[in-house]
């Protein structure tokens, strides 16, 4: 039962840390920087090995640097409400839920409560965010389709 009551919490949790991303991250957003990083990189490492000048080098270098900061802070932006609410869930809710402060116990293995809370929200959080990656890159993917599809019919007629 204690088990159950905690892997509820962490998915609630998980869940709602989960939205909170979406909304303040603008992923789409993320994945076009991503994608000019990685063009950007490209065209780095052709200067590189083409033997560009040092201070050309250094211009791209920073353009890439600077877009992959851009896209960390965009990301990060949802931290500003998610960690607080861990640290409330953490240290005032399940303890407000468990004063006994128990144990669970999984295949003769023993957590305490709020270790077993973390490695829930851990799991959680990795299958939701592979998940939603996976999703969204078939997203994308069917996008850039039919953009082509797209461009190939205009471009017959």
């Amino acid at each position: 039962m204690i088990a159950l009551l905690i892997v509820l919490i962490a998915l609630l949790y998980t869940l709602f840390s989960f939205v909170i991303q979406r909304k303040m991250a603008n992923m789409k957003k993320v994945y076009e920087i991503q994608e000019i990083i990685k063009q950007k990189s490209k065209e780095l490492s052709d200067m590189v090995k083409n033997g560009a000048k040092n201070e050309e080098l250094m211009l791209k270098q920073r353009e890439v640097m600077s877009l992959a900061s851009e896209s960390m802070i965009n990301q990060m932006k949802p931290m500003i409400i998610i960690l607080p609410l861990f640290l409330v869930v953490y240290y005032w809710l399940l303890p407000l839920i468990f004063p006994t402060h128990p144990q669970v116990i999984i295949d003769g293995i023993k957590f305490a409560y709020n270790t077993f809370f973390i490695i829930v929200v851990f799991i959680f959080g990795l299958i939701l965010s592979f998940s939603v990656m996976l999703i969204d890159r078939n997203r994308r993917k069917k996008e850039q389709q039919t953009k082509l599809n797209q461009a190939e019919m205009q471009s017959k007629t």
